[in-house]
C-alpha cells in the first residue's frame, strides 16, 4: 500500500478512495475466468479478485485486510460472478451464498434476506444494509433503499454482530454493498436485455482517465429496466443512474465522489397469499401463483432515491493514515393498494379472500459521517493496525399511513377486479415523525505476531430517538447506550490453512412504538464463532468454514392484549455451521458452493406454548453450487454455467403450525463471444440466463397463516453486450 495522509485546514476533511487499479477493459462472459491481477496503489476498499475469488476486503475491519486474517465468516460475490449469473438485485446474487436465504419472496424492490436467521421480508426487512461502509437507513414502513445489482463492483457479507465496526445493526451481520469506482484504463460497455417477462433494458457502464497523469479519473453507470412481473397485471419498472469522479494529486491523497440517482415508478409490491391454498390443501383447489390479490387499476409503488457521497485518505507517512466517508441520502416511496389480510384471510364464502388496503407517504432523508485514524507501528514483535474512529449518523422519517380492513374481498378462483377502487385508498390514520441520531466512537487493533492475529475492538454508542405523533398531538423521546465488542485470534500455518475463534456482540435500535405509543429498547445481540479458513497452496481457491451460536434479546413479539401491537420480551437462539468455497479450478473453471444448517430456537416468548418453537421463515438448511465453464478447441468462444439450490424446509408462524417444503432449484447460463465466429465482431457477446430451469412451483416462505410467497417461476433473460 502506497498511502499517505494530511490535514485540509487542520481538520481530517474527507476520505479519499484511492485506488489505482489495473483494469482492462472489460472482456467478454466467455474469455477465461482468470482475470489479470488487479494492483492496488492507495486504498482501503478495493479487493483482491480473481474471477470468482476475492482475498481481501475492508468489510471486515474497515481496513484493508487479508479476509484469512480476520477472525469472523466473510462472503463475497464478486462481479465475475454477477455477471456469470446475470444477477439484477442484491438479493439474487446473494442467492449462492450460505447462511444467507434469499429466496424468500420474489421480489425485486426490497431485497428481503434473512443471514444466519435474521431478517425479514420487503420494506420491513431488518438484516442491516451498507453501501460503501455507510449505513442507508430505512423509513417505517416501505421507504426503505435499494441499489441495483447494475451499479455495484461486489457484494460483501460480514456475518455475524458487527456493531464495533458499523453500530446499530442485526446479530445476523450485514450486507456491504460496494459501488462501482473511476478506472485508471478505459472501459466502455453496452448491454441490451430482453427477457420472458417482456423485459426490456438498456445499460451502459463508462469508465477511464480525464487527463494524461491519471490525476482524474470517473466512472459513470446507467441503467433502465421495465418488466412484468409473475402476477397478473403488474409490472416493474428501474432507471438508475452513477456518476463518480476520483482526485489522486499524489500517491498520498485521494478523494472520490460518489452520486446516484434510482427511480421505481409504478412498480408492484404485495403479492402474498394466505397458507389454504398454497401450503396446505384447499377446498376450492389451489391458489395460482399468478394470482394478483390486489386491484389493478389501486396498486402503486413509488420510489425515488438520491445519494450524494464522497470517501477522502490521506497518508502522512508510514505510520498514520486518516479517511472520512460521508452520504447525504434523500429518499421518497408512495404505495397504495389491496393485500391479503393476513390476520383475518379467510372469508366465510369458498374461494374468497378477505383483504385490507393500505396507503402510504413516506420521506427519509440521512446523513452519515465516519471518520477514521489507522496507525500501523511495532511494539516488540507486535505489529500493530490500530483503528480509531468517530460515527455520526442521522435520519428523519415521516410517514403518512391509512388503512382499512373493511374493503370488499376477492375470489382466487375467478378474481373479477374494480375499475375504480376507490374504497383503496383510506385517509390517513397514522402520521408520525422519527428522528434519529447516534454517535459512535470506536478502537479496533489488529496485531499480529509470527503466524498470529490477535483483534480486539470496543465500541461505545449513543443514540437519541424521538418520535412526533402528528395526529394524537404527543411526542415521546428514548435514549439509549451501550458499549459492544469483538475479540478473536487467528492462526496461520504454512500451508494455507487459518483456524479462529471469536466473540462479538451487537444492538440495534428497533423502528417503532407499543400500545401505549412508546418506543421500543434496542434488541441486543451476542455471537460465538469458530471457525477455520483455508487457502490451498498452489489454487487459486478460498474456503471457509464454520460453526457459530447467536443469542438475540429484546426481540419483539406480539402482545397478548393488542393482537396487532408487539411488546419486547422475547429471546432467539439460533446455532448452526457454515461451509462456502470459491475457487478458479482452472483458467477455464471456477466454482462457488456452499452448505448451511440452522438450529433456530424461540427461547422467550409473551406465549408460553410458542416458547422452544423456530423462528419464522428461517430454513433449517440451505445448499448450493455454481460452476462456470469456457469451453477450448473448436467451441472456443462458447462458456456454460449451472447451478444447483436446495432450499430446506421452514416454518410460517409463530406456533409452527404452518410449515414450508423444502425444494430444489437449477439455474443455467450460456454464453458466446462472437469475435470467435468473425473477427469484425470483436467486442460483441450474446448470453441466455435461465433461473429455475425446471419450472418448479413452490411457496418460497411464509410469514403468518395468512401470508405466503410463491416463489419465482423459469425465468429467461438474453443480454447481448458490446465492450471497447
Amino acid at each position: 500500500m502506497n498511502n499517505r495522509c494530511k490535514y485540509i485546514g487542520g481538520i481530517s476533511l474527507a476520505l479519499v478512495f484511492g485506488s489505482r487499479m489495473a483494469l482492462a477493459a472489460q472482456a467478454s462472459d466467455s474469455s477465461p475466468l482468470l482475470l489479470d491481477d488487479v494492483q492496488v496503489n492507495a486504498t482501503a476498499q478495493q479487493p483482491s479478485e480473481s474471477g470468482v475469488v476475492v482475498t481481501r476486503t475492508s468489510a471486515g475491519s474497515k481496513t484493508q485486510a487479508d479476509i484469512a486474517d480476520i477472525p469472523q465468516s466473510i462472503s463475497t460475490v464478486s462481479r465475475t460472478q454477477m455477471d456469470q449469473q446475470k444477477v439484477q438485485t442484491v438479493a439474487q446474487a446473494l442467492k449462492y451464498t450460505p447462511g444467507v436465504f434469499a429466496d424468500s419472496r420474489a421480489d425485486g424492490l426490497f431485497d428481503g434476506l434473512f443471514i444466519r436467521g435474521f431478517g425479514g421480508f420487503g420494506g420491513l426487512a431488518n438484516f442491516s444494509k451498507l453501501l460503501d461502509g455507510l449505513p442507508l437507513e430505512a423509513g417505517q414502513y416501505l421507504g426503505t433503499p435499494a441499489v441495483d445489482a447494475y451499479l455495484l463492483d461486489r457484494v460483501e457479507v460480514l456475518k455475524g454482530p458487527a456493531s464495533v465496526l458499523y453500530g446499530q445493526t442485526s446479530p445476523g451481520g450485514v450486507v456491504n454493498m460496494v459501488s462501482k469506482r473511476p478506472t485508471d484504463t478505459p472501459l466502455h460497455e453496452i448491454e441490451l436485455q430482453t427477457g420472458s417477462r417482456g423485459e426490456k433494458e438498456v445499460a451502459a457502464d463508462f469508465g477511464g482517465p480525464l487527463d494524461d497523469q491519471g490525476v482524474l479519473s470517473y466512472r459513470l453507470t446507467a441503467m433502465s429496466r421495465r418488466a412484468d412481473t409473475q402476477i397478473d397485471h403488474t409490472e416493474e419498472q428501474r432507471v438508475a443512474i452513477a456518476p463518480s469522479l476520483t482526485w489522486r494529486p499524489d500517491d498520498q491523497t485521494s478523494l472520490t465522489l460518489l452520486a446516484s440517482y434510482q427511480k421505481d415508478p409504478s412498480s408492484y409490491y404485495t403479492g402474498w397469499v394466505p397458507a389454504q391454498g398454497s401450503v396446505q390443501g384447499s377446498s376450492t383447489g389451489k391458489i395460482s401463483r399468478t394470482f394478483n390479490p390486489g386491484e389493478p387499476s389501486v396498486d402503486a409503488y413509488d420510489r425515488e432515491q438520491t445519494l450524494l457521497g464522497y470517501q477522502f485518505e490521506h497518508r502522512f507517512n508510514d505510520t498514520w493514515t486518516v479517511r472520512q466517508n460521508a452520504r447525504y441520502m434523500d429518499l421518497n416511496s408512495l404505495y397504495r393498494g389491496y393485500m391479503v389480510n393476513y390476520v383475518n384471510p379467510y372469508s366465510t364464502v369458498p374461494g374468497v379472500i378477505n383483504r385490507l388496503a393500505d396507503h402510504s407517504v413516506e420521506h427519509v432523508r440521512s446523513f452519515n459521517l465516519d471518520n477514521q485514524l489507522q496507525a500501523d507501528f511495532a511494539t516488540g514483535a507486535l505489529q500493530h493496525t490500530v483503528l480509531m474512529g468517530l460515527q455520526y449518523d442521522e435520519s428523519r422519517s415521516s410517514m403518512r399511513l391509512g388503512r382499512s380492513y373493511t374493503v370488499s374481498g376477492i375470489s382466487y378462483v375467478n378474481p373479477v377486479y374494480s375499475a375504480e377502487a376507490v374504497e383503496g385508498i383510506p385517509a390517513t390514520t397514522t402520521d408520525t415523525v422519527q428522528k434519529m441520531r447516534q454517535t459512535g466512537l470506536y478502537l479496533q487493533d489488529q496485531a499480529k505476531w509470527d503466524k498470529w492475529t490477535f483483534m480486539a475492538g470496543l465500541r461505545q454508542d449513543w443514540v437519541n430517538t424521538r418520535t412526533e405523533d402528528q395526529v394524537g398531538g404527543t411526542n415521546s423521546s428514548r435514549s439509549d447506550q451501550d458499549l459492544t465488542g469483538r475479540l478473536g485470534v487467528v492462526y496461520a500455518f504454512d500451508n494455507g490453512v487459518s483456524p479462529y475463534a471469536s466473540y462479538s456482540t451487537s444492538f440495534e435500535p428497533t423502528i417503532g412504538t407499543d400500545y401505549q405509543g412508546q418506543a421500543f429498547k434496542p434488541t441486543k445481540g451476542e455471537q460465538y464463532e469458530i471457525g477455520v479458513k483455508v487457502q490451498p497452496v498452489g489454487w487459486d481457491s478460498f474456503i471457509t468454514l464454520s460453526a457459530f451460536q447467536i443469542k438475540q434479546k429484546n426481540v419483539r413479539t406480539t402482545d397478548p392484549e393488542n393482537a396487532l401491537y408487539y411488546v419486547q420480551t422475547g429471546e432467539v437462539r439460533i446455532r448452526g455451521a457454515e461451509l462456502e468455497a470459491h475457487a478458479n479450478l482452472t483458467p477455464q473453471l471456477s466454482l462457488v458452493a456452499g452448505y448451511s444448517v440452522l438450529d433456530p430456537e424461540v427461547t422467550k416468548d409473551t406465549t408460553a406454548s410458542t416458547e422452544g418453537n423456530r423462528p419464522v421463515s428461517v430454513p433449517l438448511n440451505q445448499a448450493s453450487a455454481w460452476v462456470d465453464y469456457a469451453l477450448r478447441g473448436p467451441l472456443d468462444g462458447i462458456s456454460a454455467g449451472v447451478g444447483l439450490r436446495h432450499i430446506g424446509k421452514s416454518y410460517g408462524d409463530v406456533a409452527n403450525d404452518v410449515s414450508v417444503d423444502a425444494y430444489n432449484l437449477i439455474d443455467a447460463a450460456l454464453r458466446y463471444d462472437l469475435q470467435k465466429a468473425a473477427a469484425a465482431l470483436k467486442g460483441w457477446s450474446v448470453a441466455v440466463n435461465m433461473t429455475n430451469l425446471n419450472d418448479k412451483h413452490y411457496v418460497a416462505s411464509c410469514f403468518s397463516a395468512g401470508g405466503c410467497f410463491y416463489g419465482e417461476g423459469r425465468t429467461t433473460l438474453a443480454t447481448l453486450k458490446y465492450t471497447w
